[in-house]
């Protein structure tokens, strides 16, 4: 897909997969126009510059001229012999060029549509063109990662710029036309002096293919676009990128630790798999990508990791080999979407539930057959609202809304207990390393059950959200391996850390540690490193995905965040920055939105430099 603004930046035109070319207007997001012509993929839109027209490039080998007001096709402009990859007006709007997979770079004229020059310098595919503002050099990206330039007004080509080493994927002059700023499927960033053809800076950071470059209107900050499904800010005078905005669409699903805590396998919302490494956090390729990802409501991996199983929205179960990629079977049995799953921990067993509150056993030794382990009453509402398989194996923990708990053997299929053991909604649990404990997670509190006793022996409570000044409600609980910790979050999106503390004849306790309202979305699951144990991974809705440390040294118990990605809002609440060195005045700016009191700016100050 490709999007332009007008030069009055009140409308956006935008080509699609499809082929069509739609106008929006930027203040009300309502279609204006819808442009059909196109036979396949657009892959570049743009305006002119005084607004009149709007030209698209298609893979079907055309480019359109567009009346931007009434949307009538103007001209199609024909001659291309392959895919048409970009298009850009000259300065003054008299020409366009397209650059093609033909290795041609073609001329129109924009008001009648006539060719003209064409350059067939056999110098590979062109993937991306721009023209300087000052309407001196044209420059296009090629296949095999060069930029070269050309004088506009001859067509004869001047310098090679070098240093890609993938197809340039965009193009970005400044608007004094002395700097040029590239994207490639090399995951870089470039800078280039126009004249001398020098690297002025490169900026990596991106972890996909980039798709496209641009200058902010003052030249101080570029903005780039990625497969990554982030658009990063960088600082021109520096070589860092100043913030990364994550797409939310792409939110992380799933996070699970590899048998041997090196590596974390994670499923965002596309159902894109990956593999992290702990250690660093760097991401490494796409594993595999799971068909109809949209369909997809629930995931979890096998306790080897080797193994997807994704629950869907008409009621099946569907496995994947994540190595390799190869389908497993189908199973259906479900009349509804599958909204919780569980694998045992030797993966024979599969436990799932629907919103109709029957929970069902699979066993994938014959996955022809199933069972029915939980069958709600017509008359009942309540909902089973999480399942969970024994450290051993050997039981299955079954919570509903109304406070009740089931426990079944799944060998066979037996009902083992059946008990209410909450006045409250239950919607998560957990089990304790050693199997004898439950926690149950409600909105307002961790119940702690000791499955020898007829009921909960601790309560713990949740501490109130201070800014709305409501209790959360518990989506998430996970003890750490050791068992002496226990993380549980809220619909407010905040974790909490729990310390269990033993004493000598007594009970034991648990409090609150540590309480970390750093999210921006709701956090989907946590996961403990089963080698460190005080080492554990979360995901969020905000896209992010972060690594954490306990560490409880004189009785202090902290929690330091190791590496995160995807983290695409700064969270400084209380922070001060007085006699803080070396920040600009972006960061100082991004770091008092985030919450940082900056006493360096005088409180009449907005914080901004610019004068009227």
């Amino acid at each position: 897909m490709s999007v332009a603004f007008s030069p009055d930046s009140q409308r956006i035109v935008s080509g699609d997969w499809e082929g069509t070319v739609q106008l929006w207007g930027c203040a009300s997001g309502e279609e204006l126009l819808v442009m059909k012509g196109h036979a396949d993929i657009i892959r570049s839109v743009t305006y002119s510059p005084c607004g009149n027209r709007i030209a698209s490039a298609s893979d079907d080998k055309m480019v359109r001229l567009w009346d931007s007001e009434t949307g009538v096709c103007a001209f199609v402009l024909e001659g291309h012999t392959n895919e048409v990859l970009s298009v850009v007006f000259s300065p003054d709007g008299r020409q366009l060029v397209s650059g093609s997979k033909d290795e041609t770079i073609r001329f129109w004229n924009s008001e009648t549509g006539e060719p003209g020059v064409i350059l067939s310098p056999s110098w590979g595919k062109i993937h991306s063109l721009a023209i300087s503002p000052d309407g001196r050099w044209i420059a296009s990206g090629h296949d095999d990662g060069d930029l070269r330039l050309w004088d506009l007004m001859s067509g004869s080509p001047r310098s090679i710029l070098q240093g890609h080493t993938k197809p340039v994927t965009g193009i970005a002059f400044s608007s004094n036309s002395q700097v040029i700023a590239t994207s490639s499927r090399d995951r870089r960033v470039m800078l280039w002096d126009a004249s001398r053809g020098d690297v002025i800076s490169t900026f990596d950071g991106h972890s996909d293919s980039i798709r496209d470059v641009t200058f902010s209107p003052d030249g101080l900050t570029i903005a780039s676009g990625c497969e990554d499904r982030t658009v990063r800010l960088w600082e021109v005078n520096s070589s860092r990128s100043s913030i990364a905005i994550q797409d939310q669409i792409g939110n992380v699903c799933l996070v699970a630790y590899s048998p041997d805590g090196l590596s974390i396998h994670s499923v965002d919302g596309f159902g894109v798999i990956r593999q992290e490494d702990v250690t660093t956090g760097l991401r490494g390729s796409v594993s595999f990508e799971l068909p109809d990802s949209r369909s997809i409501k629930t995931l979890a991996f096998s306790a080897n990791g080797d193994q997807v199983t994704a629950g869907y929205w008409d009621g099946s179960l569907r496995l994947w080999d994540r190595s390799t990629g190869a389908a497993g079977p189908v199973l259906e049995g479900h009349s509804g979407v599958v909204d919780v799953l569980a694998i045992s921990p030797c993966g024979r067993w599969i436990a799932t539930c629907n919103m109709d509150g029957i929970v069902r056993l699979w066993d994938l030794r014959d996955t022809e057959q199933h069972y029915v382990l939980v069958e709600a009453d017509e008359d009942d509402n309540n909902q089973i609202s999480d399942l969970k398989f024994s450290p051993t194996g050997h039981q299955l923990a079954v919570c509903s809304d109304d406070g009740i708990v089931w426990l079944f053997d799944p060998r066979t299929r037996s009902l083992l207990t059946s008990k209410k053991l909450m006045e409250k909604r239950v919607q998560a649990l957990d089990y304790s390393p050693n199997g004898q404990q439950l926690a149950l997670g409600t909105p307002t509190s961790i119940a702690l059950w000791d499955m020898r006793s007829e009921e909960p022996q601790l309560e713990l409570k949740v501490p109130p959200n201070s800014s709305l000044d409501v209790y959360g409600l518990s989506v998430t609980v996970a003890h750490s391996p050791c068992g002496q910790f226990l993380v549980s979050t809220d619909a407010d999106c905040i974790l909490y850390l729990w310390h269990r503390q033993v004493a000598e004849g007594d009970t034991d306790s648990w409090s609150c540690a540590v309480t970390l309202p750093v999210f921006h979305g709701f956090i989907r699951n946590v996961s403990w490193n089963p080698v460190v144990p005080t080492e554990f991974i979360s995901s969020s809705e905000d896209g992010s995905v972060r690594l954490w440390r306990v560490s409880s040294d004189d009785g202090t118990v902290a929690v330091q965040m190791l590496w995160g990605t995807n983290i695409s809002t700064l969270c400084t609440a209380g922070m001060v920055l007085e006699g803080a060195t070396g920040l600009s005045l972006i960061h100082r700016k991004l770091l008092t939105q985030g919450g940082a009191i900056d006493n360096g700016l005088s409180s009449d100050n907005d914080g901004s430099d610019d004068e009227d």
